[in-house]
């Protein structure tokens, strides 16, 4: 018996010896060897990824800074680390020796601390004193410095692409240049409301930091060979040979973001006062876009109840603008890296794009408005307008309509066969050899500031504050489409959160019965207004500000409405609150009671059919 016990107890040793030699030698053999088990594919790279680390010419040096035991105490942070080190590391491995990484660890009051100060990266402080840094910095050969100068937790499912992007960049020796064609005066003009010159949209400021902007006249007939993507605002008036120059462009494989507009607003403003020569309003590009398959009314603009913007109205008082929409959240496509992470894009008289029913190319509206809109003339629309005139007759048509496009895909040249007889090209493209990209836009105002920054000057600096998405929305796509096809390819990510799908079904349930109570609430509040209006009408001018006992009622009852549509707010969220608890208690107890419980039957059981098994 002693002697059985023995051979046991060495049994044990050397099962433990022979598990340790295996995992040693399974970390000498495999240490690059990965099985990427996630269910969508978290820690694969993506075949554009991949070409763009393969093609690299020179060497790229890359930085990961990361507060190892600042962030112990963030789980979060420290499990989203943990993605970035394993996405950093399957590039290092594709890039081969043109990719070195180093990961640092950022001490207080040391060297490598001052280095990510030098780099610009982002210290956040902790609560417990300490400084957390969570960032990328990458060089090249000549020094130029790219920045990840914090890595939001918000934007991981951009986690590749911004990896990716930051590579591509450093690997381009020069500043892209982007060519701007504008029909509007973006460089500020003269402001005929203030009778002051007027400031230059810092949109362009924005452009500059990234590309070499160069500024191409409506009135041109080429576009120079060293642009290499476009950007077109309201092209209204362009001459015929610009227009044939963008065809050509465009099917050559030249980037180009669009942006058109039923109704632009600075043109109509910059129009005031000059009946002789006024500007066109409105702009689609109709010769070019309706080629390649989509078009837009250029006599209707989009209103939407459900994302009006609050704006002043000429009584004071704050008042939903019809024209004025504010989109976010499912409005942007998801699936896009141009739009996904941007928390909200302000429109100003927006029209509506649709793709025509033979349309050979893939097109994909990245932008949309919500159900609760309407087409409405673009005649209504005057600047300065009272926004509660919109309101009158609108009646939402339960269309979505599409306001941003991208199209990809082999395009025909809107000119056929042959160029025009006034422009002779023997290298006339009738058709493009390799799938274009273009990405539209159906308005131009969402450029101006107003609409997306505050700017203020601060000791002789200009300081913008962006309250809108807007500039992120330009940047994204002139930066995308000047991409590679391998950087445009890259699609973002699932999110590395798993979040509980029942729950999030829940609270959009209830958010869509909040919605239904929220849109009754206005639709009596412009019921009880309309008929408060016509009982004041019915009064003399001497007593048009004293209540008769009918509008006090009317008012009364009006209160009594908000008050009991009040209280099914508050009873919408106290269910959505009790399905949610119901829901959590399901399982907490399926995670800590049912689960232990049928693994401590299953051992009962197996004990007792052993125990079984072993009796006489």
């Amino acid at each position: 018996m002693n002697q059985t016990k023995l051979f046991s107890r060495w049994g044990l040793a050397l099962v433990a010896v022979i598990a340790l030699a295996v995992i040693a030698l399974a970390n000498t053999l495999l240490s690059g060897a990965r099985v990427d088990l996630t269910k969508n594919n978290l820690y694969t790279l993506s075949d554009g990824a991949k070409n763009i680390l393969r093609d690299l010419d020179e060497p790229i040096n890359l930085y990961f800074f990361y507060s190892r035991e600042a962030a112990s105490d963030v789980p979060t942070i420290s499990t989203y680390a943990a993605r970035v080190r394993e996405m950093l590391r399957a590039m290092e491995d594709i890039g081969g020796d043109q990719v070195r990484l180093t990961e640092i660890d950022p001490e207080p009051f040391s060297e490598s601390e001052d280095r990510a100060a030098e780099f610009g990266l982002q210290g956040v402080p902790l609560d417990a004193g300490e400084t957390l840094y969570f960032g990328l910095a990458g060089t090249n050969s000549v020094d130029e410095v790219q920045t990840i100068p914090f890595f939001q937790l918000n934007q991981e499912s951009l986690l590749e692409y911004d990896l990716a992007k930051l590579i591509y960049q450093l690997s381009q020796q020069f500043k892209p240049t982007l060519g701007l064609i504008s029909g509007l005066d973006m460089g500020g003009g003269f402001d005929p409301q203030t009778m002051q010159p007027g400031r230059e949209w810092m949109i362009l400021d924005q452009l500059r930091q990234f590309f070499d902007l160069r500024d191409i006249e409506p009135d041109a007939e080429s576009i120079p060979e060293d642009v290499e993507s476009l950007m077109i605002v309201h092209p209204a008036g362009l001459s015929e040979a610009l227009l044939y120059a963008i065809d050509q462009f465009v099917l050559d494989g030249g980037g180009t973001l669009v942006f058109v507009d039923p109704f632009a607003e600075t043109a109509a403003q910059g129009s005031m006062g000059m009946a002789d020569d006024p500007k066109p309003t409105s702009s689609d590009l109709a010769s070019l876009l309706g080629a390649w398959g989509v078009t837009m009314d250029a006599q209707q603009v989009v209103v939407d109840g459900a994302n009006a913007l609050a704006v002043q109205s000429r009584g004071g008082a704050p008042s939903y603008h019809l024209g004025l929409i504010g989109l976010g959240g499912d409005m942007l496509s998801q699936d896009d890296v141009i739009t996904q992470g941007l928390d909200a894009v302000n429109f100003g008289y927006a029209g509506a794009l649709t793709t025509a029913p033979d349309a050979s190319l893939e097109i994909t509206p990245i932008i949309q408005s919500s159900a609760q809109s309407a087409l409405i003339p673009a005649f209504r629309i005057q600047p300065g307008m009272d926004p509660n005139n919109l309101r009158r007759g609108f009646s939402p048509t339960g269309d979505r309509y599409a306001l941003a496009v991208r199209l990809r895909g082999n395009a025909p040249s809107a000119y056929g066969e042959t160029p025009p007889e006034a422009m002779e090209n023997p290298d006339h493209l009738s058709e493009s050899a390799e799938p274009i990209n273009l990405v539209v836009v159906a308005d131009t105002d969402l450029l101006r500031d107003n609409l997306w920054v505050q700017v203020q000057s601060f000791f002789g600096q200009t300081m913008a504050t962006p309250f809108a998405s807007n500039g992120d929305l330009a940047i994204n796509a002139v930066d995308n489409l000047l991409g590679s096809s391998d950087l445009i390819g890259i699609r973002a990510r699932a999110s590395f959160s798993r979040p509980f799908e029942v729950v999030e079904q829940l609270k959009r349930q209830a958010e869509g019965r909040y919605l239904d109570t929220e849109q009754e609430l206005q639709a009596a509040l412009r019921e009880t207004e309309r008929k408060i209006t016509e009982l004041q009408s019915q009064g003399t001018e001497g007593d048009a500000f004293i209540l008769t006992p009918e509008q006090q009622d009317a008012i009364e009852q009006f209160r009594e409405e908000k008050l009991r549509i009040r209280r099914q707010l508050r009873d919408v969220q106290h269910e959505l609150n009790k399905d949610i608890e119901r829901l959590g208690t399901t399982l907490k107890f399926i995670n800590i009671g049912l689960v232990p419980l049928l693994l401590a039957l299953g051992a009962l059981v197996i004990g007792w059919r052993r125990a079984h098994r072993r009796a006489p």
